[in-house]
């Protein structure tokens, strides 16, 4: 059976994901960052929940800390409040998914299975795609050894597609995890950073680096 790990310091809360999540994952729920961390260095799990205000180690560092150890397993951060520094600054430590309390189990659910829905995640300090590379670890890119300048954003978008490869994704999902809202002109935003990233990548006569999918998308080639 798959695994959850929960790191809450809410009694009842990590209860209710008991009761919840059971029938579904073997659940281990800690109250300690430390811990927590501890337990995701010595065993494998499928999907994480933290808590932001964990004691011994919050959410986000954990997160960090995982990350950068090369674990993969998606994480939700459970948070006070709809705060935006606290949802940038855990979606950039390497969580995928965010949620404010109070919870609705319901709506931690339709998290869940949207986690578990996902492609697994390439971790590779260095992506390759179609003679682009790309230095996780130091934010750079190039291609034959000469350094290509992104703006965050580009750079944001060209991570997640070379992280996911021969994966299609539509302009709303694009939109969805890059950018990580689900409102606003979202077909124009990604139409003009994919352009704009084409004229910054793609080498003369070559096939783009980024394929469009008739109908469907957008999607980068591991080679």
């Amino acid at each position: 059976m798959s695994k959850m790990l929960i790191g809450e310091v809410e009694e009842a809360v990590g209860l209710e994901f008991k009761r919840v999540f059971a029938p579904l994952f073997a659940i281990q729920w800690e109250n300690n960052g430390l811990h927590i961390l501890d337990c995701l260095r010595r065993s494998p799990v499928s999907v994480i929940v933290l808590d932001v205000n964990l004691p011994g180690l919050d959410g986000i560092s954990i997160a960090r800390a995982y990350r950068a150890s090369g674990g993969v397993a998606p994480i939700l951060l459970l948070g006070d409040t709809h705060c935006s520094l606290e949802l940038q600054g855990g979606l950039d430590a390497g969580a995928d998914s965010y949620l404010a309390k109070p919870l609705r189990m319901d709506d931690v659910a339709a998290h869940v299975r949207a986690l578990m829905r996902r492609p697994a995640l390439r971790n590779e300090r260095i992506l390759c795609s179609g003679g682009i590379e790309m230095d996780t670890a130091g934010g750079t890119v190039s291609r034959d050894d000469v350094s290509i300048h992104l703006h965050p954003m580009e750079y944001k978008l060209l991570q997640f597609l070379m992280r996911h490869p021969n994966q299609v994704f539509s302009t709303h999902a694009l939109f969805e995890r890059v950018w990580q809202k689900d409102f606003g002109s979202m077909e124009d935003t990604v139409r003009t950073h994919v352009r704009t990233l084409r004229q910054k990548i793609d080498a003369h006569g070559s096939a783009s680096v980024i394929t469009t999918v008739r109908g469907l998308g957008y999607k980068t080639i591991q080679l």
